[in-house]
């Protein structure tokens, strides 16, 4: 590890997707395999800069109305050695908690001390002798319906204090295989400080990008493995913003599955057919019209078997009836249901009125969010130094002023910019 000066490495900008799950939800619970995906236009954004008080350590996430520092001083008297020893206990919350109860005794909001848990640990493991620096955090990710903001949130943070504590090297032009291995576990320990005990595939879809075939092992932990050659395929994310309680609509399923084994079993398997079955063809989807065909029918014999399951909602229903009644793709629930977010992969011959039509009726009619992206696409990534220099005044405006997540589109995001962002 090689200690680098700040002025060498800021301005930094990182990215990292959202997630949404294609198939196997609620039958990975039951050890079935299940396939995640990167959202490609729904991101998070870091923003890394020096400040004028080199004594403090800043961070600031506006869509949360977080902002907060701490002094250089006060957080290195929080023993390193204890910190590195709380990364590998199985109650990872309770540990941070005795040692950084100071630094965040100021925060009482779950959802911003949660963000501050995760903020001050990777700091401290990874870049604890950086200061006189800011983050600032900006997001085009919905908070809380299901999509992996967290996870994109610490995938962000754990690659830009991975680089600014030389644990990567800071004059690459791609992430190695080791260095997004490294994100990913980093990110992961993260996570834990916000949920507790996570199943690794959130963060790993927003280290790796594209897509993740992932199912729970006997022994309670997850073999992941990022499937390759995943082609950027359209649809239409569609958040009703309907509140949901995940614990209580896995607990509800778990019930059904107790009582009626005979019925339930099948349908696990069935999912998990499904998602086998949909990580041979999806490779080839992008040129195959049959193959693409048949994906969006497993898209609907997924949620039907869902919806068999009892975690569909009304508001649910109402996002697929219209897909099917304006023939504009497959619509299924993603993640556990019961509200939260529809995703709809679009039929080939799909015009770009039918889908604004699309959206245009699910807003007026129920107030529903809808969001035009790809599945696949970008993981984790950093702006080149030659693009942080040549817009550095456009981009620094963005972060450190009031901006639209349309804004934060149209400028950053990779893949359709005039940037040059370095993953792999």
């Amino acid at each position: 590890m090689t200690i680098i000066s700040p002025s060498v490495l800021l301005p930094l900008v990182t990215s990292a997707p959202g997630k949404v799950i294609i198939f196997g939800e609620h039958a990975a619970v039951y050890n079935r395999a299940a396939i995640a995906a990167s959202v490609s236009s729904l991101r998070t954004y870091l923003f890394v800069s020096q400040c004028q008080d080199e004594e403090t350590i800043g961070m600031e996430f506006p869509d949360i109305k977080f902002s907060c520092k701490w002094s250089h001083k006060e957080l290195s008297s929080i023993s390193k050695e204890v910190l590195s020893k709380c990364f590998h206990s199985k109650n990872l919350q309770s540990e941070l908690t005795e040692f950084l109860e100071q630094p965040l005794s100021k925060l009482d909001d779950t959802l911003t001390r949660h963000a501050a848990f995760c903020f001050l640990y990777l700091y401290m493991c990874l870049c604890p002798d950086m200061k006189g620096i800011k983050f600032i955090m900006k997001s085009t990710l919905p908070i809380g319906a299901g999509l992996g903001s967290s996870a994109s949130v610490a995938v962000c943070l754990s690659l830009a204090m991975a680089k600014l504590g030389g644990h990567i090297g800071h004059e690459s032009n791609r992430l190695t295989a080791a260095e997004k291995a490294f994100i990913n576990q980093w990110s992961l320990t993260g996570e834990k400080c916000i949920h507790g005990t996570p199943s690794g595939i959130d963060n790993a879809v927003a280290t790796y990008g594209n897509a993740v075939l992932f199912q729970r092992q006997s022994d309670g932990s997850t073999r992941f493995e990022p499937m390759k050659d995943f082609p950027q395929i359209p649809m239409i994310l569609t958040n009703t913003k309907i509140p949901k309680s995940t614990k209580v609509l896995v607990a509800n399923v778990r019930k059904l599955v107790e009582k009626d084994p005979l019925i339930t079993t099948p349908i696990l398997d069935a999912m998990e057919q499904i998602a086998k079955k949909a990580s041979k063809i999806l490779p080839a989807v992008d040129t195959d019209t049959l193959l693409y065909a048949e994906l969006l029918e497993l898209v609907r014999i997924n949620h039907g078997l869902l919806v068999s399951l009892g975690v569909s909602h009304p508001g649910l229903e109402a996002v697929k009836c219209l897909s099917d009644n304006m023939k504009v793709g497959a619509t299924k629930l993603t993640g556990a249901g019961g509200g939260g977010c529809a995703l709809t992969l679009l039929n080939k011959d799909i015009d770009y009125q039918e889908i604004d039509q699309f959206i245009d009726t699910l807003s007026q009619q129920y107030g529903y969010e809808s969001f035009s992206t790809d599945l696949g696409g970008f993981g984790c990534c950093f702006l080149s130094r030659e693009s942080m220099q040549s817009r550095l005044e456009e981009i620094t405006r963005l972060f450190e002023e009031p901006s639209t997540e349309q804004q934060l589109t149209d400028m950053l995001l990779p893949g359709n910019s005039s940037l040059m962002w370095i993953h792999h």
